[in-house]
């Protein structure tokens, strides 16, 4: 009798263990799975800036290469002038928000030796979280400002263009497609790039001052290694957002289609950065097609 109950105690032993194997190998797949839906979502959230940050630097590349080459490295500071400020306050706003010490300033010092038009020096906390992830927002901060003068430029110069490109976006985030924000954005340009306007002072002030902006918003290196350093933290309470959100209930096509929709103003208006920026890239290259290259000795000092 004592050995059948130790035997039959074995049984049950070794079926707890085994339903409890089961159930945890279950609740792993299932947290194994949430995670990788999780990741997938922070991937679509960030894509997009990402993809913009990369035109964006693209853009200023090309067009301030293209200036170097056919105009001199001077020309550079006839854009630098605006666009370089503009630069240097979305650092400096950034840092102010995330409570960053700012230890110097220079809005516009133009080094030829160096390439640098200006900088701002900053100073954290380590060990503060907030503080640390906030390195991310200020190292791209140029793209978020600049895209926001850009935004004000066309609305001081194109105010009903403006308007139409912000009630396309009113009537379109609750439907959560980028493609309709997207050809909303693309009509609006269509309207200010008319055989009309090119003959106006309006248009080529516009283009002017959108060319001094866009081809200095870009982060420079220095800028993306500072962002660096926020970029685990950020990641991290996204990615811990998005699973908790996912624990929940709410689906994956849920969460994507309120990110849409709730950031589909923004999305417009890198949109229009880009189309911007485009635009005066592709006006340069025009406009500099029969120049000849500049030497470097023979270029202006």
């Amino acid at each position: 009798m004592g050995n059948f109950t130790s035997e039959i105690s074995q049984l049950l032993s070794i079926v707890g263990v085994g339903s409890w194997s089961l159930s945890s190998g279950i609740l792993g797949q299932g947290a194994i799975s949430l995670f990788a839906e999780s990741f997938k979502l922070l991937l679509i959230l960030l894509a997009p800036f990402v993809a913009f940050a990369v035109v964006i630097h693209w853009f200023e590349y090309l067009t301030q290469r293209r200036m170097s080459e056919r105009l001199g490295w001077k020309s550079v500071l006839w854009t630098g002038w605006l666009g370089t400020p503009v630069h240097e306050l979305s650092h400096v706003f950034m840092c102010r928000v995330f409570g960053h010490r700012i230890d110097d300033v220079a809005l516009f010092e133009p080094d030829r030796d160096s390439g640098r038009l200006g900088y701002v020096r900053h100073s954290f906390e380590a060990g503060n979280w907030f503080q640390e992830m906030g390195n991310l927002f200020i190292g791209i901060a140029p793209l978020m400002g600049g895209s926001a003068v850009l935004a004000i430029l066309l609305w001081l110069f194109y105010p009903e263009a403006a308007a139409n490109a912000a009630e396309s976006t009113r009537l379109t985030a609750g439907d959560s497609s980028l493609l309709q924000v997207w050809d909303s954005v693309v009509a609006v340009v269509t309207e200010i790039v008319t055989l009309s306007n090119l003959a106006t002072v309006r248009f080529w002030t516009f283009v002017y001052l959108v060319l001094c902006v866009g081809s200095h918003m870009a982060p420079s290196r220095c800028d993306y290694q500072g962002a660096s350093r926020g970029v685990i933290w950020v990641a991290g309470i996204l990615l811990v957002s998005v699973f908790l959100l996912a624990c929940v209930g709410v689906n994956s096509q849920q969460m994507i289609d309120g990110m849409i929709g709730i950031m589909g103003p923004l999305f417009a208006v890198l949109g229009l950065a880009i189309l911007l920026c485009g635009l005066t890239t592709t006006l340069v290259f025009s406009l500099t097609a029969l120049m000849p290259i500049r030497s470097h000795s023979g270029d202006e000092q």
